[in-house]
């Protein structure tokens, strides 16, 4: 009876194993189709105003800059603060590389923003991006410059 259990456990484990070999996807290799370095062209605001949610008044959206160019290396992208990743199809998806203390006591308003952009990049090197945030929100396009 105990040669036969043990046997069992032993079909069984590596049937798990398989199953859970099959299930593994595999590694997708780095998309490098877009790689270079990219100039930032424009921004425009999507919303002007924004309502502050400690004195709940109207707040103005500042102008949006990138201080620094974007640059996709092996399917990774970064720019300012911003690191993510760039798909096979050229749908690029970034957020903040660090949520930094807000500096306020803890469940204080407003809370850490995570920053994300979410994007495209066109066959001609453009990208046009949304940048989403709890207050103001900014459609921003690069121009890629080099490979």
């Amino acid at each position: 009876m105990q040669q036969h259990f043990g046997r069992l456990s032993t079909v069984l484990f590596f049937g798990f194993s398989a199953v859970a070999l099959a299930q593994t996807p595999p590694a997708q290799a780095p998309v490098t189709k877009y790689d270079g370095t990219y100039a930032f062209v424009s921004s425009a605001k999507v919303n002007e105003t924004y309502t502050t949610m400690r004195t709940e008044h109207p707040g103005r959206c500042p102008h949006l800059a990138p201080r620094t160019a974007l640059t996709i290396t092996n399917g990774r992208v970064q720019f300012n603060e911003q690191v993510g990743t760039v798909g096979p199809h050229g749908e690029l998806s970034t957020r903040l590389a660090t949520l930094r203390p807000s500096g306020r006591a803890a469940g204080a308003f407003p809370p850490p923003a995570e920053l994300p952009t979410h994007g495209q990049i066109e066959e001609n090197g453009r990208i046009r991006a949304r940048r989403l945030n709890w207050s103001c929100s900014y459609d921003l396009i690069w121009q890629k410059m080099s490979k």
